[in-house]
């Protein structure tokens, strides 16, 4: 089955319209067999006395003697008896009585396609009359019974139903329960026409139409025993279901052959059989799951609306006609109830996601209730309000668009809404991330998943890149994240349901959320960090060096003035600002005249060389690294260097500025290496800025460094 169900390849959409197809031609082939059959207009049913009673007239031109209550004695030359009206010719015992109900049918039909037909009948005072009743060449469709148009509805439920799932899901299950839904139709179409004739039809028509009903309530069987082979738990291989058809086709060959023991066990022998190995099964299965909850859960519909809907056929129409006992239940009363297999089967889809169908289904549902309300909109213009049929087309066609487009927009909003990620879970995933203890994250995101998707159980799993679905969406597998590990969920909602692809669609983006959240917050954290290191480095280099100046300072106001310069550069420290149009030589004056004065507070000399265009304007970052740079080694040299000069050069070239800082001290001492505060503070400062800064010690300390003039985005 699996191998030609490959081999066809048709896309979802394709199938189901072929699905719809074959039922819409099966169907408009019943109703054309029907109604065009000829027609006395007599509702007859069987008697209690063995004759035929007039039920009811449903042409006004008949003659005044016909009337309810009446019993119709023959038709033409042929004498009417209970038989002749019998809705299901396969109760009947024997094989003889099937060839003469058969042989009454062919000559009861050759009577009807006469112009006038002879109807005798016996009134009240129980003598026979006689009227000439010309018959119709064809049975108006409004003259058709319920049951026919039931058996119709049964017919297409289960060809639908089935050609649904099989055109949305590519596996042996659903082949097979496509293959029961054909089956029933086939069935339940063919016995519509025969069942619900009004006397007779054609012997060989009514031949192949009970050779019809009968195979394909073969079929059903035997698709529904495969089915329970394949599912929920696989019990049988290929050679046990090739072994039932091969049995079960053979049946149904012996019984059209009539070579079975009687007729009546012929046909409702396999029948019988078959329900006794779907008991079994479904019993089988029942042990099968059980350590499998989803199984099991589903099989409580799945089963019992098989068992349900065959047992009743079976009790209420085969076993009494095996008896010999007239079935007390109509046979299209009992298609109906068969309808419960599928009923329970919608529910089992719709409750448990048996077939994982997805977005499919809404899709492919609401294409075809657009089309069959556009058609039946049309009809409904032309033929009920007699509108020409190109405006009855456009007014149908408007119809649809302004209200059932809106509402399927609406619908399918709501369900795109319903797979995607809560906006709730939004914050919990943020609030998950900024979770500062790791045991305390993972207990969070443990319990989010388990408010959205309700497993049964969550176990850790190995680390995995993408949410995925394992063993036909019965766990779900969830990546790892920065603080989280990859972990497995089984059956979702308690075990009511499959994990869906809509269902790994979600946990990815949460888990892609969670890596987002996650990231920010580092990198918060981070910036945070630097900038604490930021502000450091400053405290160090600035707000130490003006402290140490205004120490120095033997001006007490010339001390104030130090203090309000140390609050100006605390107040950009604090701010770190970022501003504009500084001109270069009068930041370096400052700095210039500042330095000079630390120095001489210490009898150290400066020499202060510069190289620069005297318009050069340079950005507030540039000037505060340049600061920092020159008051730490200032302040270096002073306490370590026991120099006596201190020099300063500077210059530009090709976009940067090149300083050169130098004293004639004993050099960096072996305490005051590399790994000094602030000597790395001055080669972060410089490397911060786009720029670098060695150090060097060869008769005294040298610094050098290069910034350029551009200040590089942070």
């Amino acid at each position: 089955m699996s191998s030609l169900d490959a081999q066809l390849q048709l896309p979802p959409m394709a199938r189901l319209l072929a699905a719809l197809a074959i039922f819409v031609v099966s169907a408009l082939a019943a109703l054309w067999l029907a109604t065009a059959q000829p027609w006395l207009g007599l509702v007859l049913q069987a008697g209690d006395d063995g004759l035929v009673v007039l039920v009811d007239v449903q042409r006004e031109d008949l003659p005044n003697g016909l009337r309810p209550g009446s019993r119709i004695a023959r038709i033409g030359a042929v004498n009417l008896h209970a038989m002749d009206v019998m809705e299901e010719p396969d109760t009947l015992n024997s094989y003889a009585l099937l060839n003469e109900f058969r042989a009454r049918q062919a000559e009861l039909s050759a009577t009807l396609n006469q112009p006038q037909v002879l109807v005798g009948f016996a009134g009240d005072n129980q003598s026979i009359q006689t009227v000439v009743v010309a018959p119709y060449a064809g049975r108006p469709a409004w003259s058709l019974p319920f049951e026919f148009w039931l058996q119709l509805f049964v017919g297409g439920a289960g060809a639908l139903v089935g050609g649904w799932i099989w055109a949305l899901k590519r596996d042996r299950p659903s082949v097979f329960l496509a293959i029961s839904g054909f089956g029933l139709m086939a069935s339940a179409l063919s016995a519509s026409v025969y069942s619900t004739r009004e006397l007779a039809l054609d012997a060989e028509l009514f031949r192949m139409l009970n050779a019809g009903n009968f195979v394909g309530t073969n079929i059903f069987g035997l698709a529904l025993i495969s089915l329970l082979l394949s599912y929920p738990k696989r019990i049988g291989g290929s050679l046990v279901i090739l072994a039932v058809w091969t049995i079960g086709l053979g049946a149904v060959v012996a019984q059209l052959m009539q070579l079975m023991p009687s007729q009546s066990i012929g046909s409702y022998g396999p029948m019988l059989a078959q329900f006794c190995i779907i008991l079994a099964l479904v019993a089988i299965q029942f042990i099968a799951s059980r350590r499998a909850p989803l199984a099991r859960a589903a099989l409580g519909w799945f089963g019992l609306s098989i068992l349900l809907g065959t047992s009743v056929f079976v009790f209420t129409i085969a076993v009494p006609a095996m008896l010999g006992v007239e079935p007390q239940t109509r046979q299209a009363h009992a298609f109906g109830i068969i309808l419960i297999i599928y009923c329970g089967i919608a529910i089992a889809v719709a409750r448990y996601r048996l077939f994982d169908l997805g977005i499919w289904s809404f899709r492919l549902t609401s294409y075809l209730l657009g089309g069959m309300l556009l058609i039946a909109l049309d009809a409904v213009l032309i033929y009920g309000i007699a509108i020409e049929r190109i405006p009855a087309f456009g007014l149908a066609l408007l119809a649809v668009a302004m209200l059932y487009l809106p509402l399927r927009n609406f619908l399918g909003n709501m369900l795109a809404r319903r797979t995607g990620v809560d906006p709730l879970r939004v914050r919990e995933v943020v609030d998950i991330a900024l979770t500062p203890n790791v045991t305390l994250r993972q207990e969070k995101w443990r319990g989010l998943l388990d408010s959205a998707f309700a497993p049964l159980s969550i176990d850790l799993a190995a680390p995995t890149d993408r949410a995925r679905l394992v063993d036909g969406g019965q766990k779900m597998l969830v990546p790892f994240t920065k603080g989280t590990p990859a972990m497995c969920l089984h059956y979702a909602h308690g075990g009511r349901k499959l994990f869906l692809q809509t269902d790994a669609d979600r946990v990815q983006q949460l888990v892609e959320l969670m890596d987002h959240a996650l990231a920010s917050r580092d990198a918060q954290e981070h910036g945070a960090r630097q900038e604490r290191t930021r502000m450091a480095r400053d405290l160090h280099d600035n707000i130490g060096a003006q402290l140490l100046r205004t120490l120095h300072s033997r001006d007490p106001e010339r001390k104030d003035a130090i203090i309000s310069e140390t609050l100006t550069d605390l107040r950009d420290i604090i701010n770190n600002a970022q501003g504009t149009g500084l001109v270069l030589s009068e930041v370096l004056a400052d700095l210039r005249f500042e330095t000079d004065e630390r120095l001489a507070a210490v009898d150290m000399e400066l020499r202060w060389d510069m190289e620069i265009d005297e318009t050069q304007a340079v950005d507030a970052r540039l000037a505060h690294t340049l600061r920092s740079i020159i008051r730490e080694a200032a302040s270096n040299t002073i306490r370590h260097a026991r120099a006596r000069n201190f020099a300063v050069r500077m210059r530009v070239a090709a976009g940067e500025l090149h300083v050169h800082i130098s004293d004639d001290g004993v050099g960096v001492s072996d305490h005051v290496g590399s790994h000094d505060g602030g000597l790395v503070n001055m080669a972060a400062r410089a490397e911060g800025h786009g720029g670098a800064l060695t150090i060097s010690s060869d008769s005294g300390t040298h610094v050098f460094a290069r910034l350029p003039l551009e200040t590089p985005s942070p």
